[in-house]
């Protein structure tokens, strides 16, 4: 069955999409209700929780049009792997920051002494 969108997307690919799009948000809802943040309120909650809501139910109805559940869907796994490497370039960026920041002032220092 090759249903496609005008953009020619196929409605498996689009079933593949909305389920990492449903995983992700799964796993946002879960990572806000294991951790106890003073600073995450309500509203962040519940939107979270919408936001999961939607996508199950987007999921669903594409489910329900394809007629089948495609293989291959994305695991938790795979998922966490890519927020891991996300996390380790911002903290190389921060770092590589700092260490020119760093470098900097240690030229600034170097010219204010020598005049």
């Amino acid at each position: 069955m090759h249903c496609s969108s005008g953009e020619g997307e196929t409605l498996e690919q689009r079933v593949r999409t909305a389920h990492y799009l449903y995983l992700t948000a799964l796993m946002r809802v879960e990572a806000l209700e294991s951790e106890a943040r003073p600073g995450a309120g309500v509203s962040e909650y519940e939107a979270t929780r919408i936001d999961h809501e939607l996508q199950f139910r987007l999921l669903r109805a594409l489910l329900a049009q394809l007629g089948y559940v495609p293989r291959g869907l994305t695991k938790r796994c795979e998922i966490q792997r890519e927020i891991t490497a996300e996390a380790t370039v911002v903290a190389s960026r921060a770092e590589s920051r700092q260490e020119w920041s760093a470098r900097a002032t240690m030229r600034a220092g170097t010219s204010i002494r020598s005049a």
